[in-house]
């Protein structure tokens, strides 16, 4: 594959060994590079059978250690963002990670 100027090759690798707290199988949610070395898996639904539970699980991968944590929302003066599915994330300022819209079950789409 060509690469175009501008662009940067990537290396993409199958994870066959979990590590730490890893995440339960869900669709619908976000994963955000944040920073060098660590991928924020954040929201999505989970469960099986036509039955689901959308979720404000957040996990934290280490790309160097290949370790998975489960981060905890700190209390201030920012809320956490609620459990949604098919939302959007991007990172912002190579330490925050930014969440948008979604669903939150039931048919609602959120507007935070």
């Amino acid at each position: 594959m060509a690469q175009q100027e501008g662009t940067k090759m990537v290396e993409a690798r199958k994870i066959t060994e979990e590590n730490g707290e890893v995440p339960a199988p869900r669709f619908g949610h976000t994963a955000t590079l944040i920073g060098q070395n660590r991928l924020i898996l954040f929201g999505g639904a989970t469960g099986d059978s036509g039955r689901y539970t959308i979720t404000a699980d957040t996990y934290c991968l280490n790309t160097k250690t290949m370790v998975w944590s489960q981060v905890h929302p700190v209390p201030g003066d920012v809320p956490p963002p609620s459990a949604r599915a098919a939302h959007a994330a991007a990172c912002v300022d190579t330490s925050q990670l930014v969440v948008y819209g979604g669903a939150t079950g039931g048919g609602s789409l959120s507007s935070e």
